[in-house]
């Protein structure tokens, strides 16, 4: 399983391939894994900034699957 707090995106094209690589990994899990970890992050208080990064892969997986059941993007 793949470690989302590691995953520090630092440009828009780093956000959607990290989200890209993400799908891939774990396909139709990737949405509950960042919902799991987004809540963790809630519950613990942890670092806001792992949270903001959390939601926004969220937002872009969500973003890039809606757009794969529009036609494929590939």
């Amino acid at each position: 399983m793949m470690n989302v707090i590691e995953l520090h995106p630092e440009t828009t094209v780093d956000l959607y391939s990290t989200a890209h690589n993400l799908i891939l990994q774990q396909g139709e899990h990737a949405i509950d894994l960042l919902n799991g970890e987004a809540q963790n992050l809630r519950d613990t208080n942890q670092a806001e900034e792992d949270l903001y990064a959390c939601v926004e892969l969220l937002r872009v997986v969500n973003e890039l699957i809606d757009m794969e059941m529009g036609g494929p993007i590939h």
